[in-house]
């Protein structure tokens, strides 16, 4: 009987011929009749069989009256002993006694051999592989009966590492043996297989397989070692050009990877874990020290590659900043700080923008100082960083806060105007934040009145009243500061009022007075000439009036008095008729001009040459000496 071969007799008539005529003889048979090799742990049915007995019964022991390890069931014709699961108390001689009547008996034996050989070899290997450390290698083959039979080889890609056999002792039930083998394994180890090889070749025994076979590839731990970093295109990319960085290392099994940087303050910063370190847009704070750590956890081992990334690039402004702040006040220390990223280091340049590069705020460097700040040192400031790969510039404005500071007046078309004409006067002042402007004007009690709130007073239809002292304020936060302005309104003569005395009418010898009185700004000039003589005489006034002394008869006539200003004149026609002689010698008197203005004091040669000058525009030319000559 071969293993795992179950030997069932189900029906022991099968094996009976009946013949209605011929009547065959008692005899009986062990099923199966052969010698039985039966495998501990399976099952095993031997069936006793008989023929030529109607009733038979029947009966089972082994040779030395042992127990049967067994079961047994008897049916009409044949009885069954079973094994279930066969053990070693099975290995003996048994014997089937069958009865047919009183009279007749029959028996028969067969032997029952045991082994066990179950399964395949189990290959253990401990410690974990780890290269270049001793480890075993240990092969059980369980359940092996006999074991003194076992042989065990070891091998190691066919080649034989070690053997064993147990032909040594005696067995007398299953048992699981063991063989170990030591040695140092390589990193060529991997994949190479142990192969545990297990026979038990009884000759008398007819079983398969006689032969079991365990292979197991070695997977020998080792490292991290041999780890490098590559940096993909380069170590030193473009800002904004892609940088991938692969880590690589040998190692069994696979390591844990993990991917950190030094920062700036020492500080090491985790990024990620796996072996490619991507940056899709490289920006300059992608530079620095990259760290790939590879950790076997099984080696227990750690190794470290390191790569120093610089990205390269044309400057970038980082920070542009002012301190204190934006907004200052004048007098407070300022200073004006630009930072940029590049590579290779920017030339860093901080200047005023309105500046020319030799004048003003200028320095090359990161930081510009501007001790006690004044108005002027306001305005846009930029920052110039600058390398091989090009420049930029960024812009920040520095705003000075101060009182109102080189107030002025305009006045449109002058500060002295005619009367009726419009006046736009204007106040400008520099200051931060603009100053407010505000106007005032003098009274006559000499306060100032408030008057209007803009920077532009316009006076439109100009009048006598409007003349006076003008005052512009500036103000703000910070300070205040006034102009003043005198508005003269030029106002031609009027009101003339003429006074001849005793009257028009006079007799020869008498003295006759002329008096003018008028209202003008500037004061007037007054000229008194008389017409239709060959040749003209101009009399002057003294302070606004004219004497003829001792008239006759050619002093008669027609007067023309002329009032005038710079904004204009008025003239007066005065007829005077002599009548009759004083009884007085007739002699010449010479008319005694005195010249003046009612309205103002005036050098009279000033008053002359005003007069002369006008008439000089308007005839063509005018004789002074003619002007003064006395005539009667």
């Amino acid at each position: 009987m071969r293993r795992n071969e179950k030997i069932k007799v189900e029906n022991a008539a099968e094996f009976m011929y009946v013949l209605p005529i011929v009547v065959k003889a008692f005899e009986m048979e062990i099923i199966p009749a052969n010698r039985i090799v039966a495998q501990i742990g399976e099952t095993l049915i031997l069936t006793c069989n008989t023929t030529g007995c109607a009733s038979p019964s029947f009966s089972w022991r082994t040779q030395m009256d042992n127990p049967l390890g067994g079961t047994v069931n008897n049916h009409r014709t044949y009885s069954t002993l079973t094994m279930n699961p066969v053990s070693i108390v099975n290995s003996h001689d048994y014997l089937c006694t069958v009865f047919c009547g009183e009279k007749e008996k029959k028996e028969k034996s067969i032997k029952v051999e045991l082994y066990s050989f179950p399964s395949n070899p189990i290959i253990e290997i401990r410690p974990s592989l780890v290269a270049g450390e001793p480890v075993t290698v240990i092969c059980k083959i369980p359940d092996v009966y006999p074991s003194d039979h076992l042989e065990v080889l070891l091998k190691k890609e066919g080649y034989t590492l070690h053997e064993e056999n147990f032909y040594e002792g005696d067995s007398t039930n299953t048992e699981t043996k063991t063989v170990t083998y030591s040695f140092n394994p390589t990193a060529e180890d991997i994949g190479k297989e142990i192969t545990c090889v297990a026979k038990l070749p009884i000759a008398y025994m007819d079983f398969e397989p006689k032969e079991r076979v365990t292979s197991q590839k070695l997977n020998t731990n080792f490292g991290p070692k041999n780890t490098i970093i590559t940096a993909s295109p380069g170590n030193s990319p473009m800002e904004g050009d892609p940088l991938k960085l692969t880590c690589v290392t040998e190692s069994n099994p696979p390591t844990q990877i993990v991917w950190r940087k030094h920062l700036a303050n020492e500080s090491i910063q985790h990024l990620i874990e796996n072996n490619v370190l991507s940056i899709p847009h490289t920006r300059f704070t992608d530079s620095g020290l990259y760290i790939c750590e590879v950790i076997n956890l099984v080696t227990n081992k750690t190794e470290k590659a390191t790569v120093d990334v610089a990205i390269q690039g044309a400057p970038n402004i980082a920070e542009l900043s002012i301190e204190p702040s934006i907004t200052v006040q004048e007098g407070e220390n300022v200073s004006i700080q630009c930072s940029a990223e590049s590579n290779p280091p920017p030339k860093i340049i901080l200047r005023r923008k309105s500046d020319s590069a030799d004048m003003g705020s200028y320095s090359e460097g990161r930081i510009l100082l501007l001790p006690s700040v004044t108005f002027l040192n306001g305005g846009d400031y930029e920052c110039i960083a600058e390398n091989k790969f090009g420049k930029s510039t960024s812009e920040i404005t520095l705003n000075v806060e101060y009182g109102p500071k080189n107030t002025m007046i305009s006045v449109m078309p002058a500060a002295a105007v005619k009367e009726g004409e419009t006046v736009m006067m204007k106040c400008t002042s520099s200051g931060n934040p603009a100053p407010v402007i505000s106007w005032k004007k003098k009274t006559a009690t000499g306060e100032l009145e408030k008057m209007f709130k803009d920077a532009t007073l316009p006076i439109q239809n100009v009048k006598s009243q409007d003349m006076g002292l003008y005052e512009c304020e500036a103000y703000n936060q910070f300070g205040r500061e006034e102009k003043a302005v005198k508005l003269l309104v030029q106002v031609p003569p009027q009101n003339i009022t003429v006074l001849v005395y005793p009257s028009e009418n006079v007799k020869e010898g008498e003295n006759v007075t002329i008096t003018c009185s008028t209202y003008s700004n500037p004061p007037s000039q007054m000229v008194l000439k008389k017409v239709h003589q060959e040749k003209e005489i101009i009399l002057p006034s003294v302070n606004g009036t004219f004497i003829l002394y001792n008239v006759t008869k050619n002093d008669a006539g027609r007067y023309l008095l002329d009032v005038f200003n710079e904004a204009g004149n008025n003239i007066k026609v005065i007829e005077i008729s002599v009548v009759g002689r004083l009884e007085k010698t007739d002699q010449m008197i010479p008319l005694i001009i005195a010249f003046s203005c009612v309205t103002a004091i005036a050098v009279p040669v000033v008053a002359i040459l005003i007069y002369v000058s006008r008439k000089a525009k308007i005839n063509g030319s005018y004789s002074l000496v003619k002007a003064l000559r006395l005539k009667v």
